[in-house]
């Protein structure tokens, strides 16, 4: 048991002044125009390694993120959570149960007293709950007890919330999908139509009405996975993959704001390049929409959704040897890049958020002088 386990030590912005340093010539995450992103400091825990990985917002001025640090001490990894009042940030550390590796990976909430965040730790899936004053951590399925994981949680209500992630099967893997009814959560049947398969997002509507994405292999082909709920059962929904593709696929992040606004982000390899994949629901059928991908490798980790003409995708592309944040916007016709701070020699943004119809939040990390970094950065 981790020594941090059943805390919720706050440790706020002003304990690690490296966090500014991150962020050369940025004096404020205020702007006038969401055109505009800038850094925003937030606490590092950890010596040497900080990185958030998702984010969900209730409103401008509740915001969380999560993620993972390494403890100097004995060299842990422990789970990681931060959380935006309107004014600054500031870290909490949920229970880190595993003596190795405890790791976040996505969160969400439904209220003040129902936040939810995911992962694993050690080699079982982990959840843990945010009840307005406190992390704890809440038993989750792990059907074989060795390789489970979890990439996505979407919280509906108090008494509905979903996950979803993946579990040695053999020589491969299958989804794995797990509900929340109140009390419990409970494992849930979902397709896995190939040899390995994992659910990487998840998103929800409603209660009868939840979307979740992710990759399937069979042999040496990958293709994109979309599955759907309808309230009585998880089933697979047809969804198109490029034409080009000739190696690894997923689908990172899904984000909605009615049936027929869907979207799904992730990348492929094609050629002899790594591009961005975009895909949207119109209430019908999955349908790819044209997107940038500026370098070499260009990854697309999470989306956000705002309205049907405001949605924002985050990730990272490498040009000319050098790895930096990448953040997509679509207006309403297309999608587009628009700039993004790039401290470090290296830098990537792995979740966001929008906390309306304007503002929005993403975070991710940066190695800077041999240490990695939290970046929060901001556009309202």
């Amino acid at each position: 048991m981790s020594r941090l386990a059943g805390t919720a030590l706050l440790v706020t912005a002003a304990l690690t002044s490296t966090a500014l340093a991150a962020w050369p010539g940025v004096a404020s995450a205020s702007v006038a125009s969401c055109n505009v992103w800038t850094g925003a400091p937030a606490p590092n825990p950890g010596a040497a390694v900080n990185q958030l990985t998702g984010a969900t917002a209730l409103s401008p001025c509740n915001v969380w993120a999560i993620g993972h640090y390494q403890d100097a001490q004995n060299g842990q990894t422990l789970s990681l959570a931060e959380h935006w009042n309107g004014t600054s940030w500031s870290a909490s550390l949920p229970p880190s149960p595993n003596t190795s590796t405890n790791v976040l990976e996505s969160v969400s909430a439904s209220s003040l007293d129902h936040v939810w965040a995911v992962g694993h730790t050690g080699l079982a899936s982990y959840i843990v709950r945010w009840n307005g004053s406190s992390w704890a951590q809440v038993p989750s399925p792990n059907p074989d007890n060795f390789n489970d994981d979890l990439h996505g949680v979407v919280a509906i209500s108090s008494t509905r919330a979903w996950a979803v992630g993946e579990f040695s099967s053999g020589t491969g893997s299958s989804v794995l999908v797990v509900r929340w009814n109140g009390s419990k959560w409970t494992r849930t049947a979902a397709p896995s139509p190939g040899k390995s398969n994992e659910l990487e997002g998840i998103a929800g509507l409603s209660a009868r009405n939840i979307w979740a994405v992710g990759r399937s292999f069979t042999a040496s082909k990958g293709k994109t996975l979309i599955e759907h709920w309808n309230g009585t059962k998880w089933a697979q929904v047809p969804s198109p993959n490029p034409r080009d593709v000739n190696g690894d696929i997923v689908l990172h992040g899904v984000s909605a704001t009615s049936a027929s606004n869907i979207w799904a982000v992730g990348n492929y390899a094609g050629g002899s390049r790594v591009k961005t994949l975009i895909e949207h629901w119109n209430g019908r059928s999955w349908k790819i929409v044209r997107s940038p991908s500026p370098g070499s490798v260009t990854l697309l980790n999470a989306i956000t959704a705002a309205t049907p003409g405001n949605a924002w995708a985050v990730g990272d592309t490498t040009i000319n040897g050098k790895q930096q944040t990448l953040i997509l916007h679509w207006n309403g016709r297309a999608w587009s890049r628009v700039a993004s701070p790039n401290p470090g020699s290296e830098a990537d943004l792995l979740g966001v958020a929008a906390t309306g119809r304007s503002g929005v939040w993403a975070v991710g990390d940066v190695v800077s002088g041999g240490i990695t970094r939290v970046i929060v950065a901001h556009c309202c």
